[in-house]
């Protein structure tokens, strides 16, 4: 049963994924912009989730099962950010792919732990 959880979640993070990305979407920039944010807005999702569902321990686990590892492992993708590099590489933008790669890297880090630090302080 967990299997449509993490299928029916996947679904919707995908789909989710593929709006934001349209809509974030500028080609006039070598920056690979829309999977920059969407990859950072997950950071930020998984670590506010992951805390909530420490916290509030008596929730379904189906519920973890759909939002983190369905819809937010859909949603996410370290597979394009790792295109999104090598493509930057391929163009010679060398300057760019490593504030990209950095970046998303260091802020997506402190994006999970600035979730998990404001779920805490709003349920505990």
């Amino acid at each position: 049963m967990n299997y449509l959880f993490v299928a029916f979640g996947g679904m919707l993070g995908a789909v989710a994924r593929y709006f934001c990305v349209s809509v974030l979407a500028d080609k006039s920039t070598s920056f690979p912009f829309s999977t920059f944010v969407v990859n950072i807005l997950g950071c930020f999702l998984i670590g506010g989730l992951s805390e909530f569902f420490a916290i509030k321990a008596h929730l379904p686990q189906e519920a973890r099962i759909f939002l983190i590892t369905g819809f937010l492992g859909a949603f996410t993708t370290f597979s394009t950010f790792g295109l999104d590099a090598v493509g930057l590489i391929n163009k010679f933008a060398f300057l760019h792919m490593l504030v990209y790669v950095s970046s998303s890297v260091i802020l997506g880090i402190c994006s999970i732990y600035a979730a998990g630090f404001v779920v805490r302080r709003l349920f505990l």
